[in-house]
């Protein structure tokens, strides 16, 4: 039986609601149950983020529990990000092309010179180059990738490649992406939403308008199973996330940002179906949509442009902001970076809602180029 209040159904379709000391300072031990509480593993993990801040690629900067302050004005003051853990040549502006995997950041878009993807270790702190994909270059749909089960998956129409995990040296066995086929019914930039089910192999997808010969909008959800590399239909239903969204074992749930704009600023929680071959789930699971706005409110002190939300373990995530100062013109390189960590929990009454206690962090930093799209969400891997 699960151990959180039953969330309410909507039916088919959601219902609308009405070096890596870039941050670093004294730290203040007051935060540290908040953010400690996801790091007492050996080695501490870190939140990573890549940001365009060089004319040749991009920037990684590492984030840790010293960086987070528990008042809410910290985020008002951001700090320059002046000294990224490295910095990775990538083409612009597809910070998009970035994938994590394992302890591993994958530049999957580098420049065209390059033999093949270069690959920064968080562990050991090394650069690498792996294999490149066929899909190298081919961006004229937007990519979407996924770790799952030592396997990562690269869909980039229409291309679905599968790698395999890394062969220990030392050793003479070639290393190279495979194919998947027949690939699914549907273009990877149609993805709105996605999560990995708790049985580690199988990720459900969702799609909305991938059959333009169709006239009435069509919303799907498929599953891909990473041992077997079968695509498979779910039902005709929409995930209510925007993006990836995480499987949390206290909530017993997927959580991720709200899709829909009436839920904007605000993350949800579903249901998780069962994976095949248990059936297929022909209505849409039960979702709730959270209580706290994060972004987006008239008075904040930054001009939002997106947000990425990212899961710390135990409950815990944060909201990464991607904005313009304020008192900036709408032509500004200016970018900030607000981070908001917090605890999701479900409240007496049943509704999700994040914990009193949290912490906030930010760090300002100038698009290193001309070729700027302000769509684009934040990147940030928690590892």
């Amino acid at each position: 039986m699960s151990k959180r209040p039953r969330i309410e159904s909507h039916g088919d379709e959601p219902e609308r609601p009405g070096g890596g000391h870039s941050l670093s300072k004294e730290p203040d031990m007051s935060k540290l149950p908040l953010i400690g509480r996801c790091t007492g593993r050996t080695p501490p993990q870190h939140l990573y983020l890549v940001v365009e801040d060089w004319e040749r690629g991009y920037s990684i900067h590492r984030v840790g529990e010293d960086d987070f302050d528990p008042d809410p004005n910290a985020g008002l003051h951001a700090r320059p990000a002046d000294r990224p853990v490295v910095r990775v040549e990538a083409q612009h502006p597809h910070s998009w092309s970035f994938a994590a995997h394992g302890s591993k950041i994958l530049a999957m878009l580098p420049p065209e010179y390059s033999p093949g993807i270069p690959v920064f270790d968080t562990e050991t702190a090394g650069m690498t180059v792996w294999p490149s994909p066929q899909s190298r270059g081919d961006f004229g749909s937007k990519p979407w990738y996924i770790s799952v089960g030592g396997r990562l998956l690269a869909f980039v129409y229409p291309f679905v490649e599968v790698l395999g995990p890394q062969p220990r040296p030392p050793t003479d066995r070639s290393w190279s992406w495979d194919s998947v086929e027949p690939p699914p019914p549907f273009v990877s930039s149609v993805v709105t939403g996605y999560a990995v089910h708790p049985d580690g192999r199988t990720v459900f997808v969702s799609v909305r308008d991938w059959r333009p010969d169709i006239l009435d909008s069509r919303r799907s959800t498929f599953t891909f199973d990473m041992e077997r590399l079968e695509w498979a239909h779910a039902g005709e239903w929409l995930l209510p996330f925007k993006g990836r969204a995480y499987y949390d074992r206290e909530l017993d749930a997927w959580v991720g940002l709200c899709l829909h704009r009436e839920g904007a600023g605000r993350v949800c929680c579903c249901d998780v179906p069962p994976a095949p071959p248990a059936g297929s789930c022909k209505t849409m699971p039960a979702w709730k949509l959270g209580r706290d706005v994060f972004f987006g409110a008239p008075d904040s002190a930054l001009g939002h442009l997106s947000a990425t939300l990212v899961y710390m373990g135990d409950s815990t995530f944060c909201m990464i902001e991607g904005g313009m100062p304020m008192d900036c013109d709408g032509d500004t390189r200016a970018r900030v970076v607000k981070m908001t960590c917090f605890l999701l929990k479900f409240g007496k009454d049943g509704d999700l809602c994040a914990t009193d206690h949290r912490a906030y962090a930010s760090l300002s930093y100038e698009v290193a180029h001309e070729r700027m799209d302000r769509t684009q969400n934040p990147v940030a891997f928690w590892m």
